[in-house]
């Protein structure tokens, strides 16, 4: 393997090796854990290689293949990042202004961002208490609505937990309505994507705002013709299917723009490739940990997992004082996150839609208790252990 250099990241915990307890005054030692660490720090050489080589088509080609392997899937389109991918799948559905799509509250910025960009408009659903993932009945009740130009529903998998979807699928193509499964960072979950599944995938290897030196993201699909439709928005609209003998000929037939990702991340993501499995085994066993030294903590609640789980992210519940138990994780070197802050909350969506903040009653109590501990693939036991012991102590403390 030849390394490469990392990407600068701006991480705030990090941009400082101390920091100061204001209440004791002290300066103290900061981030021996961070919420994430790059699983993969290499390219392979013979890949890298050939990325410089200019031959940048043939390993796309040969990535989208593994990917649909893994996912198995007929087909799928990479694209630069998650974001660009859930982009170009509405665009794939020719997405238009009006269009309306129901999403989760609780899911990641650039979801319902996505569905804006068209002018669309998000139809936000209120989510489970346990899974954070959308409720059945708030989707259900959206659905009923039948809202003028309601397109469907893009279903994201909080912290890679997986759901009972057969059921959404059975409802919403009952109507003819389009099911989009967004799992960002959990592309080794075993999902049921058999044809009559979901319309598409969106996926990546790693969770978003991960340290990776590249976050190519999938679109998977049993549909040729939203394959064909993904592929010629990827590149511009243009068709060069029939240029003459020279070959360089090409029609412009739709609107689109440049989604395809750069040799040298098709590189390093096929070198991920290899070695995504053992990740996501490796999470599932610090989770594991995770849950057993939790479990009789007064104040500290566990994930609860009513489903196959990839653990992109690791989320607690405090019972009081969430962001007081953050600052003391910090001083211990353990870095926290909040995935995510519900979406209703957000200055953008409360100005333009007059949400008011009980409107999701379920997300917000959740958001007034997660916190999101750290888990890698590649942390140590070690790391772990630290983890743990702080969670324990500042528990036990009682004084935050």
């Amino acid at each position: 393997m030849l390394p490469i250099a990392p990407k600068k990241q701006e991480c705030k915990l990090k941009a400082s090796k101390i920091q100061i307890n204001y209440k004791t005054k002290t300066r103290l030692k900061v981030v021996q854990v961070p919420m994430f660490r790059p699983t993969v720090q290499t390219i392979s050489p013979d890949l890298l290689e050939t990325a410089l080589g200019g031959l940048g088509c043939e390993l796309l080609d040969k990535l989208e293949g593994q990917v649909a392997s893994m996912l198995g899937v007929p087909f799928v389109v990479a694209a630069s990042n998650a974001a660009l991918a859930m982009h170009l799948a509405l665009s794939a559905i020719d997405m238009k202004r009006g269009d309306k799509m129901i999403t989760s509250v609780n899911a990641h910025p650039s979801i319902a961002q996505m569905v804006r960009h068209f002018d669309a408009e998000p139809i936000f659903a209120d989510i489970d208490p346990d899974t954070f993932n959308m409720k059945h009945d708030a989707i259900d009740a959206a659905w009923s609505d039948r809202q003028k130009k309601l397109r469907g529903v893009i279903y994201s998998l909080s912290a890679g937990q997986s759901d009972d979807l057969e059921r959404l699928y059975t409802a919403i193509h009952a109507d003819s309505g389009i099911v989009i499964v967004e799992s960002f960072g959990s592309i080794g979950l075993e999902l049921k994507l058999e044809n009559g599944a979901p319309d598409m995938l969106v996926t990546s290897l790693f969770a978003f705002g991960s340290p990776s030196a590249a976050n190519v993201g999938f679109i998977a699909t049993h549909s040729e013709t939203l394959r064909n439709r993904a592929r010629l928005i990827r590149n511009y609209g243009l068709d060069n299917s029939g240029a003459n003998s020279t070959g360089y000929t090409y029609d412009m037939v739709d609107i689109g723009m440049s989604y395809v990702p750069s040799a040298l991340d098709v590189a390093y993501t096929l070198t991920a490739l290899d070695s995504i499995k053992g990740a996501v085994d490796r999470r599932r066993e610090i989770a594991a940990r995770y849950d057993e030294a939790f479990k009789a903590l007064a104040h500290v609640t566990p994930p609860v997992k009513k489903h196959q789980h990839a653990y992109t992210h690791y989320v607690v519940k405090v019972d009081k004082n969430r962001d007081d138990f953050a600052r003391e994780l910090g001083v211990r070197g353990v870095e926290a996150g909040l995935h995510y802050i519900p979406l209703h909350l957000m200055s953008y969506y409360r100005s333009k839609y007059a949400i008011k903040i009980t409107d999701f009653p379920r997300a917000l109590s959740n958001y007034q208790h997660i916190l999101s501990l750290p888990i890698s693939g590649n942390m140590s036991d070690s790391e772990v252990e630290i983890v743990i012991n702080a969670v324990k102590e500042i528990d036990h403390k009682r004084a935050w």
